[in-house]
């Protein structure tokens, strides 16, 4: 579709948000069971610019709405859009290409836009393979979003904003230089009016499960540290967050408008920003809510005192991105943490009575059957009650690609990206390797009696026991049928965080 374009009418200005239809099987494969399901921040901020510049913004959420893929379009449709914005992860952009392939077929005047953490990582590339996209969108969103629809409003030609990817006359496309970074305190307050079912049709993992109902929520943008593993293209290093009586706005509309008991910090570094964390801690504590919340970190942001303070102000899980229990893989993927840090900070955490999950990777590039013992042996001495192990991902573009060249085999497509397949195998290791590894760890650490035990209180609340039954079908699903392979029937796509 060319620029420049008729000006749209101010009556109509229409912009649907979608999320591609996955499905729990597509994000976690055998864990399908066990899977949350989660709301699309990006669109709760930039359906908020969207209404605030005028338009009138709808999200379609297909997962969450239970939408197949069949339907999808109709569904958008029935809104009428100018302008239809896909977010996509590496997994999901296939779909979200034969979504917008039917919408181009039913309606070839809509604008179709896509960004998300693939275009951040691959702009051109996703455009000059999937040619049924009019622009993308690298990198936040807010400002391109916004310059984009007033160049919609004008007739002028947005082709040269920061941030977009475009297609010039002659047919090529071109990334544009990313803007500078948002100043988030001037963003409007998340738009969670604009979710169909919130909070009923979104759901935490029985492992971030505590009262209900539940939500995520997403404060802070950016993250400093190194790890070569992780996708932080999309906010950069430099870490920004809402001010303090914003985050605390945001929590006091969900508990005082959708009686919100349990939340979830799903940011990559909030306690990162010390100060504001302290404040929004003590804010909390002021509050009194009926409100327990869990957070992720790293473990060397911890120390006694900020973990009695979070206490205090109701957290009852901290996850911990612990990756490793080797500190040659630790060092490989530079997580500037070494098995005994981490160990002591989980030992503080459940000092402090707060819950600890662990996130665990195997399958780096350099894992060998020592590291692997490493890892079991550490699991073994350390005070985790929940553990996340998934194996090592591929992403496109992150720093670790260079290191995967000559050091192991990557066995899986774009679809196919999604944690729980094996999409990577070392040398020196064999898919057997990983998949035996994979069981011994979950096995030896799930059936221990002081972990068993933490789950029976559970039991005794209906929706808790239900979140559990899930987890642990999903668990005995994957010990019994292995992961997804690798071009096989039954392997599953996933996604990347964003």
């Amino acid at each position: 579709m060319s620029f420049p374009r008729p000006a749209v009418p101010q009556g109509r200005r229409r912009i649907v948000f979608v999320v591609p239809p996955v499905t729990a099987e597509d994000r976690y494969g055998p864990m399908a069971s066990a899977g949350n399901s989660l709301p699309p921040h990006a669109f709760l901020y930039l359906g908020a610019v969207a209404r605030r510049a005028g338009w009138t913004p709808v999200i379609v959420d297909c997962p969450a709405l239970a939408i197949p893929l069949g339907r999808c379009a109709d569904e958008i449709l029935k809104h009428d859009p100018d302008v239809v914005g896909f977010t996509t992860t590496t997994m999901s952009v296939a779909k979200a290409a034969t979504v917008a392939e039917d919408i181009r077929r039913q309606a070839p005047e809509v604008l179709l836009a896509v960004g998300g953490p693939h275009v951040t990582a691959l702009p051109a590339e996703t455009l000059e393979r999937l040619p049924v996209f009019d622009v993308g969108c690298a990198g936040e969103g807010e400002e391109p979003l916004l310059r984009l629809l007033a160049a919609l409003e004008s007739g002028g030609d947005p082709r040269d904003v920061p941030g977009l990817v475009v297609r010039d006359d002659d047919g090529s496309v071109r990334a544009n230089p990313p803007g500078e970074q948002i100043d988030l305190a001037g963003l409007p307050d998340l738009a969670w009016d604009l979710l169909d079912g919130f909070p009923d049709h979104y759901h935490a993992a029985a492992t971030y499960l505590n009262k209900t109902p539940f939500t995520d929520l997403i404060v802070s943008r950016g993250c400093r540290y190194r790890c070569t593993f992780c996708d932080n293209q999309t906010f950069g290093r430099s870490i920004r967050a809402l001010p303090v009586d914003k985050i605390l706005g945001n929590i006091d509309r969900l508990v005082a408008d959708y009686g919100i008991k349990s939340l979830f910090f799903t940011d990559d570094s909030l306690m990162t920003l010390r100060d504001d964390f302290v404040a929004v801690c003590e804010g909390l504590v002021e509050r009194g809510y009926d409100l327990e919340w869990s957070i992720n970190a790293r473990t060397s942001e911890v120390d006694a005192e900020i973990l009695a303070l979070m206490r205090r102000a109701g957290c009852w899980q901290i996850s911990y991105g612990v990756e490793s229990g080797s500190w040659e893989i630790l060092k490989r993927i530079k997580k500037a943490a070494t098995p005994n840090m981490q160990a002591r900070a989980l030992r503080l955490t459940a000092e402090a009575g707060i819950k600890s999950n662990a996130y665990i990777i195997i399958g780096f590039p350099g894992e060998t059957h020592e590291t692997l013992r490493e890892t079991e042996e550490f699991l073994k001495r350390v005070p985790i009650d929940t553990l996340r192990l998934t194996f090592f991902t591929p992403f496109p573009n992150t720093d670790i690609t260079e290191d995967l060249v000559g050091n192991g085999e990557i066995v899986a497509d774009w679809t196919r990206l999604n944690f729980y397949n094996i999409a990577y195998i070392p040398n020196g290791l064999t898919r057997k390797d990983l998949e035996r590894a994979y069981r011994r760890i979950m096995m030896q650490f799930y059936l221990r009696p002081r972990v068993l035990r933490t789950f029976l209180p559970h039991l005794l609340v209906p929706r808790k026991a239900l979140a559990l039954f899930r987890g642990t079908f999903g668990l005995g699903r994957l010990l019994v049928q292995g992961p997804g392979g690798s071009g096989e029937p039954g392997g599953n796509p996933g996604e990347c965080r964003s």
